[in-house]
């Protein structure tokens, strides 16, 4: 049977709710996932704004990406690692493919670009974040390449885990914090020898 994913999220909303919150659980032994759905507000907003954006008019992407720095800096303060931020949208797609297929309806190929381009914009805003959020109160170059180095590890992970594309926001960030450590390098004049070549 077709569905729109918009109308797939809205009937199962609750559902995908709890198959994200059991994922979350299944990774740690934390009780945070006892309070299912409530557990999870990132995620409840990212469904509730990918539906927005399945609706025809204007992209409303910025928001996505807004509503996941937030989350980012949230869990950032709440001790999860940057990877389990990651995982927390990836168990969105997870949850969306795998309840589809089991009650047997076809979501179309363009609602599935927009969950993954919507995925891509929220990893990219909630990396961003956390790594903005672990540099409050430090300085100094060091810091800042090792920052930028953690930050380019961190969504290259995301990229390897297969959710996102490395062309979208995800492969941008990675690219872009590749090019702020090569300036702070070339600011610092530090010259970098690679092995065997003089």
């Amino acid at each position: 049977m077709d569905a729109t994913l918009a109308d797939f999220i809205a009937v199962n909303r609750r559902e995908l709710l709890r198959r994200c919150a059991v994922k979350v659980a299944s990774r740690s032994s934390s009780p945070e996932a006892e309070s299912i759905p409530e557990s999870e507000p990132g995620v409840a907003l990212f469904l509730d704004q990918l539906r927005e954006e399945l609706r025809p008019g204007a992209s409303k992407t910025t928001e996505i990406a807004t509503g996941a720095a937030k989350q980012g800096h949230a869990l950032l303060l709440r001790g999860l690692t940057v990877g389990e931020v990651v995982h927390r949208y990836g168990d969105i797609c997870q949850s969306v493919t795998d309840l589809s297929v089991e009650i047997g309806v076809d979501i179309s190929a363009e609602d599935f670009r927009t969950l993954n381009r919507c995925l891509d914009d929220a990893i990219a805003g909630a990396v961003t974040e956390y790594a903005h959020g672990q540099d409050v109160g430090r300085s100094g170059d060091a810091h800042e390449l090792r920052k930028l180095t953690d930050a380019a590890l961190i969504a290259f992970e995301a990229l390897q885990m297969g959710v996102v594309g490395v062309s979208g926001r995800t492969g941008a960030h990675v690219h872009r914090t590749l090019l702020d450590i090569r300036a702070i390098l070339d600011r610092s004049g530090t010259e970098v020898t690679t092995p065997g070549c003089r």
